[in-house]
Order: structure tokens, then sequence, then C-alpha cells
């Protein structure tokens, strides 16, 4: 550790350069959208990969962006073996309920950056410059080859990283740094499905709210009688939908309350808002509480008609103790039982590594001694990010 204050002077002075290198990146509105020609993931996700390639060419380092692939690699140092450090800059969608600041004007607030991205993940895009940098410039010995990769679809798809594993090889050891300190050590499994009524609304219009499976709508409307109805509720990822309060369900709430409203979209509706209420599977008989991971949730983040038939899609996050083929079984009943059909569109198992695995025994180790937090202990997280905090098994 004799390099730690030198370590720490280093980011002490350089903090308002890292802090205004931030701000730069998430004035850039990175959220999937068309794809165009060098830009699979939408024009703007392309443009923050070529600033951020031009930001580690500035500072002499070795890049290759691959622009049909939507990622960018950039390496510092040589030898055999190779470490990674995975970051993305993509973002999830935004709505008009921000607060303190629009979502990509930064605003400093009480010691904290405020905007969309801060920390999941530019943050990291930022800290992975910064690692290169601070090895470069302050000369530590590194025996190794890093490599630095910035994706731009981590939150719809993570098409980028199948691009980067289908044309070169992965690192022989992985950090990806979208998590807190001091690691991570698995990662909630994730199913998604659109539930699909087959009824068609006699009365009620264009019902819609919602961009994202894994965002919580904040905001959904109606029209009922060439009167358009809205409501507000409260957004918050579907990881973590504590406080949340799905729009979707008080839209619905709010139309239950017509007298005049026909039988038929009465049923309908009272549906939608009976399945929408609750995000611990309550609904559908699938509660859980892993021992490691915690309680499942499963929420709704977008709800639409289509020819006048409601469309609910779901995220739901689960642990080491669920049986997913139960619980899906237990939600196609669900649905079936009122005539809706049920679409499974992802699935991904849960992920953990042992406490006593040894790479991550090693990084708990050197983080209490860096640090001198000697209670610090490894976590899980309730998303899921690529390719994993401790990408290697021994």
């Amino acid at each position: 550790m004799q390099y730690k204050v030198q370590i720490h002077n280093y980011v002490q002075n350089h903090k308002d350069e890292i802090v205004e290198t931030l701000k730069e990146l998430i004035k850039i509105p990175s959220v999937r959208s068309e794809v165009e020609e060098n830009a699979p993931f939408g024009k703007e996700c392309a443009r923050l990969l070529r600033l951020i390639e031009q930001l580690y060419k500035d500072n002499g380092f070795e890049t290759e962006l691959d622009s049909n692939g939507g990622y960018l690699l950039s390496y510092y140092g040589k030898g055999e073996k190779t470490l990674g450090i995975f970051a993305h800059a993509d973002v999830v969608s935004v709505g008009d309920d921000w607060v303190l600041s629009k979502p990509f004007e930064s605003l400093e607030k009480d010691g904290c950056l405020i905007g969309r991205g801060t920390l999941d993940d530019k943050s990291a895009v930022v800290i992975s410059l910064y690692c290169a940098k601070i090895l470069k410039e302050l000369n530590i010995p590194f025996g190794s080859r890093l490599i630095m990769f910035t994706g731009s679809n981590e939150e719809s798809g993570m098409q980028d990283i199948k691009n980067y594993i289908s044309a070169h090889t992965p690192p022989d050891f992985s950090l990806v740094a979208d998590t807190g300190f001091p690691a991570y050590r698995g990662d909630k499994g994730i199913l998604r499905f659109i539930a699909t009524s087959p009824f068609v609304l006699k009365e009620i219009n264009n019902f819609r709210g919602g961009t994202a499976f894994n965002i919580i709508l904040g905001e959904a409307t109606a029209k009922y009688k060439d009167q358009v109805i809205a409501e507000k509720g409260i957004s918050k990822h579907g990881a973590l939908p504590e406080g949340s309060l799905n729009a979707g369900y008080l839209l619905a709430k709010k139309l239950l309350e017509n007298k005049d409203l026909c039988k038929e979209d009465k049923t309908q509706i009272g549906f939608v808002a009976d399945t929408l209420e609750k995000y611990y599977g309550e609904v559908f008989g699938i509660e859980n509480n892993d021992p490691v991971f915690g309680r499942l949730t499963c929420t709704n983040g977008i709800v639409e008609t289509n020819d006048q038939k409601f469309s609910l899609c779901f995220d739901m996050r689960y642990g080491m103790s669920v049986d997913i083929e139960d619980a899906k079984s237990k939600i196609i009943k669900y649905f079936a039982e009122n005539g809706w059909s049920v679409e499974f569109v992802m699935q991904r198992s849960p992920f953990c590594v042992s406490e006593d695995n040894p790479y991550l025994v090693s990084c708990l180790e050197v983080y209490k001694s860096f640090t001198g937090a000697k209670n610090a202990t490894v976590m899980v997280v309730n998303g899921f990010t690529k390719p994993s905090t401790i990408a290697m098994e021994p």
C-alpha cells in the first residue's frame, strides 16, 4: 500500500477535472433509439462512445471503437494476463417528473452530483478512465494488460457485450463497475413477460403509460368519453420498488369511479387495478423471501392498449430459492383464468459466487487494507449487469 497516499492526493488534486468529465458525459442523452448507420443503439449512444474514445485518446491510451458492435475498448499496460473493467454509457429513459434538475443537466447538491446516468453507469466510465490515468501518471508497477470496456446497450438487451464476446477473448479476470463498494458477489435472476387481453374495450381508449419494463411507470393517461384522464404515481426502478406507486394502478382506480362505465370495461379495468396494485408477486401467488437475495419483486413498467386490448409488461427479480418454472406456471394460470395470454420475453437465472471464492476474498482484503474499513463485507445486487461483478470462478 505504498502508493495509497499518492493515489489519494491524485484524486483530490484532480477532483474538479473528474467531476467536469462526468458532467460532460451526462449531457448526452444516451437512451436507446432507432438504429442508424454506425449507431446500432441510436445516434446519441454512438455519439457518447465517440466522446469517450476521444477522452482515452487525448490521454494517450490505445483505443478500439467497434461502431457496429456498439462498444469501445481501451487499453493500458502489457503482460500475459488481462484485467477487465466493464462500464456502460447508455441510460434508461426519462420522464418529466424530475424535481431538482433536468435529467441531462447535472446539478451539484449536498456533495452529490444529480443527473441521469450519474450513478448508473457513467460514473464507472470515468472511474475506468482514471484508473488507467493513475496507473500511468503515477508510474505504478502493473504487470498485466488492462482492458476498459465501455458499452452502450446494457439497459436494453446487452447486445453490445454479446458482440464483444463474439469477436474477442474475455479478460482473465473482470470487475464490473456498476455497483457499490466493496464488491458484489451475485445478481438476482430476471424474468420479463407481457400479458395481453383478448377483450376489446368499448368506452375507454388509448390507456397507456411507461416506457421500459424495469421502470415502474410514473404517469398514465386514458381517454374516456372524449375526456383525457391522467394520473401521476411514484416511479422507481423495478429492482427496488419500495415506495413506488404505479400510475397505471391509480388511473385504473380513478376510471372505476365512473358509475356510467360499461360493465365490460369495468371488468377489464378492475382486473388491471388488482394486478398492478402490489409489487412482491402476491397477486400471482409467487411471493418469496430468498435467504441471500431477499424478497422477489414483480413490477409493471408499461401499460398500453393496442386495438383497444390491454397489454401489460412486467419485470420480475428473483433469488436462488425460487422455482422459476413453478412461478411461470402460476403467472400463466392467473392470467388464463381471466382470459388473458402471457408471453415470456426474457429470462436470466440468478448468479451467486461463494463467499469464500479466492478472487472475491482477495478483492475484499485489498479494499479493507486500502480503506481501513475492517467491517466491510461483500453483498448481492437486486439488478443484474454484465458479465458479473466477479466474472471468474477459480
